[in-house]
């Protein structure tokens, strides 16, 4: 399956795995899938990436600075923010077309 000619028919998924050992599978799936966003911490070195992003991935999003926890009262988190930088990963070209329309701050990157 490839990523460039869009939805397939499939409907478009919003991922945001749990981090840690478990987040390659959800890459995977949603890479095999073929239409969606990810998110996830921006370590391009991990095992998670080469696979799963590099070879799959439309197009990506680094997000500037750190995200940021807010509770269900809409205060911001005492629990601090994100324990890394992350990146928004589209996964085919509609997709990636909203991750560079968005308006989020980062540096937006097409790679098919």
């Amino acid at each position: 399956m490839t990523t460039d000619s869009g939805s397939h028919g499939m409907a478009s998924v919003w991922l945001n795995p749990p981090y840690g050992g478990e987040t390659s599978k959800w890459l995977q799936r949603l890479a095999e899938h073929g239409n969606g966003i990810a998110l996830v911490f921006a370590r391009t070195e991990t095992a998670n990436f080469f696979p799963w992003v590099w070879e799959y991935a439309s197009a990506l999003l680094f997000i500037q600075g750190r995200i940021k926890f807010f509770t269900v009262q809409g205060k911001q988190s005492t629990r601090g923010g994100a324990g890394a930088p992350s990146v928004l990963i589209a996964y085919g070209k509609e997709n990636a077309n909203i991750l560079f329309k968005c308006r989020i701050k980062g540096k937006f990157v097409r790679l098919k």
